[in-house]
């Protein structure tokens, strides 16, 4: 497209003022004045008119098209790597030992805040917060059938003491082994840990 200031730039150059400009180019002052305001685009026969006028080829009275600018590539996050986050995402999941649902709540927030920056968090925090889902559901599954137990025992007049006691502590024992095995795993840097998952 013609640019309106670069006519003006070479009219000037070349020592024309817009009347003589209109003289030599055959066209109307007020087209001139027009064109270099930009009130107006030259088309075909004015455009190559006043090319031939200023003396120039036409493409000089086109705009300069910069080299469209080439954006920089986006920079890639580079995580930063942190054993202690990973053994801590592992740990949280004790919080069971508290706090009912604990071991759920713990590993979640922190996958959830340090997931894109901390390298392995992403796919270890799935791993172990997949794991306490298991176990959690696992548990619920134990203690129904230690209730349906309970209740086939009665009907028969048997009596199953410490039977929940026994369920808590087996799973409780079993959650707690676990995590301290991966947490040992994690020490020795292997990250290929919790592999039952949902």
């Amino acid at each position: 497209m013609f640019s309106a200031t670069r006519i003006q730039a070479i009219r000037k150059s070349k020592g024309l003022s817009q009347e003589v400009l209109a003289e030599e180019a055959g066209v109307s002052l007020r087209t001139i004045q027009r064109v270099e305001q930009g009130d107006t685009v030259p088309r075909g026969h004015t455009l190559q008119a006043l090319a031939t006028a200023l003396g120039v080829p036409l493409e000089a009275l086109r705009e300069e098209t910069a080299p469209a600018p080439v954006a920089p590539p986006a920079p890639t996050p580079t995580l930063r790597e942190d054993q202690h986050l990973l053994q801590l995402l592992n740990l949280s999941a004790l919080g069971f030992l508290l706090f009912p649902f604990l071991n759920l709540l713990g590993p979640w927030l922190l996958w959830r805040a340090r997931r894109h920056d901390t390298e392995h968090v992403a796919e270890l925090g799935r791993r172990v917060f997949g794991f306490q889902v298991l176990w959690q559901v696992g548990c619920f599954f134990l203690y129904l059938l230690a209730v349906l137990a309970q209740l086939a025992a009665r009907s028969y007049h048997v009596r199953l003491p410490g039977l929940f006691l026994g369920v808590l502590v087996l799973t409780y024992a079993l959650n707690v082994g676990v995590v301290c095995y991966y947490a040992f795993q994690l020490r020795q840097g292997n990250l290929a840990i919790y592999r039952w998952r949902l």
